[in-house]
């Protein structure tokens, strides 16, 4: 699951920045109206923060207002069937995320749309590496954890935001990986599962270093790995690979979505203002806080691609897993 710089090279490669062209005198004076993002999760989620970071240079660009409107539930499901179903004339893009473009695919098997028939990537955001946080005083390393999961198996519990979240789908993956018995424990929410770990109730969660990084710099939690590279900022955490995990891969990534009529056009302004935004000093510097890789720069089919590839090695896998939603 990893996107690693050479991959970011062939999606660069592949397109990056495509020129705009082409308007046709339909779209000249797009746009005329307020724009909304929307966003299939909660304010304050990782994916909210990026939303609220791009909207106002969007609005800067294009001369529009642009506001972003939460609509969480059913991991993603809600948010994205609004945007599938709103008007194709430029007015409402949406925020896609891994969890709606690939992990909702794979846990249902009927969704009111089909994400390859009913959305068109316009460009690529970031891609966030996930950490395994466990409780205060709990291991000092990997090895500690995995030797007690190997001798008590079933008894060392993980929190997610909920069955079939991504933190619940790369605990699954992590069991896999390093050869343990797991308990899972659904929360709604990674918040309520975090709040959970520095209370000591559970053992582990799966999450990011802008929630996990200051309680990691307290000695309040522990994060025992970090997917991909160190993060400059937590040199202290090993990569899984470092840590005895190889082969393991924890991430989400996001991108800008649009309903797949939108006009062409209208989809190339917003590629080119997309990356533009991304490019902005203060965007840049807030992807990598979360200790993300920066995948601004593809062209609309490069991202197309990317979303295509990621469901069709993860949506088996997924389905393997055998996760019940309720």
């Amino acid at each position: 699951m990893t996107i690693a710089s050479p991959v970011r090279r062939r999606l660069l490669a592949a397109g990056a920045l495509a020129p705009l062209a082409g308007l046709s005198r339909a779209q000249e004076n797009w746009p005329t109206r307020p724009i909304r993002i929307i966003v299939g999760f909660a304010p304050g989620s990782g994916n909210d923060i990026i939303a609220r970071l791009l909207a106002p240079k969007f609005a800067d660009a294009l001369g529009q207002p642009v506001t972003v409107e939460n609509r969480a539930g059913a991991g993603g499901v809600i948010g994205t069937e609004a945007v599938v179903k709103a008007a194709a004339d430029g007015t409402v893009f949406g925020l896609g995320t891994s969890s709606q473009l690939v992990m909702n695919p794979a846990l249902y098997r009927n969704l009111p749309y089909d994400v390859e028939r009913d959305l068109v990537t316009i460009g690529l955001i970031s891609s966030t590496p996930l950490l395994l946080v466990s409780k205060k005083g709990a291991w000092s390393d990997m090895a500690a954890l995995l030797a007690a999961a190997r001798a008590n198996p079933g008894r060392v519990t993980y929190g997610s935001a909920g069955n079939g979240s991504i933190s619940h789908i790369v605990g699954e993956a992590f069991k896999q990986a390093a050869g343990v018995d797991l308990l899972h424990v659904p929360y709604k929410g990674n918040g309520p599962a975090m709040a959970d770990l520095l209370a000591g109730n559970i053992d582990l969660v799966f999450d990011g270093f802008p929630t996990a990084g200051p309680h990691h710099r307290t000695g309040a939690m522990r994060i025992l790995a970090v997917h991909g590279k160190r993060h400059p900022d937590y040199p202290d955490v090993p990569t899984f690979a470092e840590a005895g995990v190889p082969n393991y891969e924890s991430y989400t990534w996001n991108c800008l979505v649009a309903p797949r009529a939108t006009p062409r056009a209208i989809v190339q302004r917003m590629n080119v203002e997309l990356n533009r935004a991304l490019n902005a000093p203060d965007v840049r510097a807030r992807i990598a806080s979360f200790g993300a890789e920066h995948l601004g720069g593809a062209s609309i089919e490069a991202a197309e691609a990317f979303s295509a590839q990621q469901r069709a090695r993860w949506i088996p896998a997924v389905r393997a897993m055998n996760i019940k939603i309720e």
